[in-house]
């Protein structure tokens, strides 16, 4: 026995049937006054060369990647330090520094101790 009323997806679909070529033709509709051309009253604008263009579109962002790395770099350098990869050694550091507080839980002093903080084996 089969059912009077359509089924959701049915309905979903005739309504996408409708409305995707409505809104294509509202679009072309919509978009014809973008095709004008440029108004008589305007002056007419002098043609852009390709070196202008190429300064404009690859020069100004080469530009900015150089003075961006000079600004990252620029203090490494001044400082002397080297920028390869694994250049230069580094003392070890511990951030925050050892306190010395009487709060503070002592190191273990031997392998056995238990003295310390927080611990683990593998």
């Amino acid at each position: 026995m089969t059912s009077a009323r359509t089924s959701p997806v049915v309905r979903r679909a005739l309504a996408a049937a409708i409305a995707v070529p409505a809104a294509l033709a509202l679009s072309v509709v919509l978009a014809g006054p973008a095709a004008a051309g440029t108004p008589a009253v305007w002056e007419e604008s002098d043609p852009v060369d390709f070196v202008s263009a190429a300064l404009l579109f690859a020069g100004v962002p080469l530009l900015v990647f150089v003075v961006v790395a000079a600004l990252v770099l620029g203090p490494s350098l001044a400082r002397g330090e080297s920028l390869a990869p694994g250049g230069g050694e580094q003392d070890s550091q511990w951030l925050g520094g050892p306190r010395k507080a009487a709060g503070e839980l002592a190191a273990p002093d031997a392998e056995g101790s238990q003295a310390g903080g927080a611990g683990g084996r593998w």
